[in-house]
């Protein structure tokens, strides 16, 4: 699975949305139509779902936390932002992929380009006068 957002924008998603509950669960039918489908829609709705894999996922499916959490995010066409435990965070633009994904570089672009150092030209005698005055 390749990985689209760069390691800022994954770490400030992380960080923004660690403590959201868990909207979404994973049960003992595992990775089921209905289940990716709700996943889905919770996506397209807020961009940003945490789920949680319940214990009957794990024993039905035969798999560990990571690979569902992979599975799932390949299988919605979002991003895999953590796992932790039983949950993991997924994240999909509302814009889709190829506007986000644009704007995102376009703002590290503006963010690169040096602004031109302004010249201030300093009169130390008006300065001085300047100071003097607040003292007296």
């Amino acid at each position: 699975m390749e990985k689209r957002l760069p390691g800022k924008v994954r770490r400030s998603l992380r960080a923004r949305y660690y403590d959201i509950e868990p909207r979404a669960w994973i049960g003992k039918k595992g990775l089921a139509e209905s289940v990716i489908e709700e996943i889905n829609t919770q996506l397209e709705k807020d961009g940003v779902l945490k789920v949680e894999i319940r214990k009957g996922a794990l024993i039905s499916t035969g798999m560990d936390r990571k690979t569902i959490a992979e599975k799932v995010a390949e299988l919605t066409d979002s991003e895999l932002i953590d796992v932790r435990g039983k949950r993991f965070i997924l994240f999909k633009p509302r814009e889709g992929w190829e506007r986000y994904l644009r704007r995102l570089e376009r703002k590290a672009s503006a963010e690169r380009r040096e602004k031109p150092v302004r010249k201030v030209r300093l009169d130390i005698a008006n300065f001085r006068k300047k100071f003097r005055k607040g003292r007296d």
